[in-house]
């Protein structure tokens, strides 16, 4: 029977009128409890969350065991004769102190990657000049630029230059390698010849000049 018929039959007996009233304010008594503690529920889930966030704890299936954790470590320090208050500025200070040293040990880092690209930049430059030279290249400085994307280090610091076919070799064998496929780098000497590989004919070069060969 729906609450409805209820009322319906009460009409029809003595005093019907005032047991339907009571019944009504009864059940807004009852729905006006039950909204209560759904706002109570509803603020207690808020609150909860809003410690958990607090203390740094995450809600899930291990919070209580994080929760008597962080109250073990409280009791510890209460025991040694520390107040509540005490142990957050404690905790606070030596969070900032953390903060300060990883702040002070990512820029420590940075500069140390920063270093350690100048210095492999300045490795790999000079080994590409050194190989050039004795390659007999026009202006090796310059033309070292063009090989440097080419020149790769090793997991030893090693270096090694990759060729056109993919493979690795020495950077001298690679410096040489590609003076060979290209004559046009190589300084032209005085009996007309080139340096690795041999270069083209002799006579004064426009495009050499350009480098201070």
């Amino acid at each position: 029977m729906e609450l409805k018929d209820v009322y319906t039959a009460l009409e029809k007996v003595e005093n019907g009128a005032e047991l339907i009233t009571a019944i009504k304010a009864e059940i807004n008594t009852l729905n006006n409890e039950a909204k209560k503690h759904r706002i109570a529920g509803e603020q207690s889930t808020t609150k909860l969350k809003s410690i958990l966030d607090a203390v740094g704890l995450a809600d899930g299936e291990d919070v209580v065991e994080k929760a008597k954790g962080m109250k073990a470590t409280l009791d510890q320090f209460a025991q040694g004769g520390k107040k509540p208050d005490e142990v957050a500025k404690q905790i606070t200070t030596l969070t900032k102190q953390v903060e300060t040293v990883t702040t002070q040990l990512a820029d420590m880092t940075k500069q140390a990657d920063e270093q350690k690209a100048k210095y492999i930049a300045s490795q790999k430059m000079a080994k590409a000049v050194e190989a050039l030279t004795k390659g007999n290249a026009a202006a090796p400085k310059d033309m070292a630029k063009l090989l440097l994307d080419n020149i790769k280090v090793n997991d030893d610091d090693s270096l090694a230059y990759t060729g056109a076919d993919g493979k690795d070799v020495s950077v001298e064998d690679g410096v040489n390698s590609w003076l060979k496929d290209n004559a046009w780098a190589v300084k032209v000497n005085n009996n007309g010849g080139g340096g690795a590989g041999g270069g083209a004919g002799g006579g004064t070069d426009a495009f050499l000049e350009g480098f201070g060969a």
